[in-house]
């Protein structure tokens, strides 16, 4: 929902104050133009992140838009395997209508967390490799997780193909390129902050993504861009399908 506005508006101050001031700056347009989008990105990181101290992870908007997306498309017969769960917030939301949740991180630090943090009868946490974890396990998994995973990889196309045989649907969220026209002008300037986070190996804009998940022949179900997100379910294309 968006916002109603009065024609007229109550004067911004600090506005006002910068706005005059960078009109007698002596610098180039293009050397104003560069440094409005650093400090733009420099103060919508910290903005971002100062969010999650003041909303609480079930009333957050860019998670709750994510988790009704991700409930909605979710039967309550899978069973799930979240990759990469970092804390088992993700993991924590499929458990409430999956029928089993099995989230796997590296990190032990992390699993520790998400252990003590998160418990339903139906929700599991693991130390580990996902592939040892898969070949290890007699549990068979309907659904794969990837919630913000496939930015951090060299090789996602690998990846994807290493993980897609062994699930019916895959569940992908990464941050959205196009979230930002201002994106545009960092690219076409020069300027090196085009990321959302600094060990991030990619960023995808929307035809980056659907190109990648053409070559590892899987076909979208559903996708929804908010919140300056990418989010698909995805399922293996049938062999007969061009």
């Amino acid at each position: 929902m968006g916002v109603k506005l009065l024609r007229k508006k109550p004067r911004n101050i600090l506005l006002s104050l910068i706005y005059r001031t960078q009109k007698i700056l002596p610098f180039s347009s293009q050397y104003k133009i560069k440094l409005f989008l650093n400090l733009e990105w420099i103060f919508d990181r910290l903005a971002h992140e100062m969010s999650f101290k003041y909303y609480s992870p079930e009333t957050h908007p860019v998670r709750q838009c994510s988790k009704k997306f991700i409930l909605d498309n979710l039967n309550e017969t899978s069973c799930v395997l979240d990759l990469g769960c970092n804390l088992g917030d993700v993991s924590f939301i499929m458990a409430e209508k999956a029928k089993k949740v099995v989230g796997i991180d590296h990190n032990i630090a992390a699993i520790k967390i998400a252990k003590n943090r998160y418990q339903r009868q139906n929700l599991e946490f693991h130390h580990g490799e996902a592939l040892e974890f898969l070949k290890s396990t007699s549990e068979r998994f309907d659904v794969l997780i990837l919630s913000h995973i496939l930015e951090h990889l060299d090789d996602p196309q690998e990846f994807l193909n290493t993980f897609k045989d062994n699930f019916e649907s895959i569940y992908i969220e990464v941050p959205d390129f196009e979230r930002n026209y201002l994106n545009y002008y960092r690219r076409d300037l020069g300027v090196k902050l085009l990321y959302s986070d600094d060990d991030h190996i990619s960023e995808f804009d929307r035809d980056d993504l659907k190109v990648l998940l053409n070559n590892c022949k899987l076909e979208i179900i559903n996708e929804e861009y908010r919140y300056g997100l990418i989010k698909m379910w995805c399922k293996k294309r049938e062999s007969n399908v061009l």
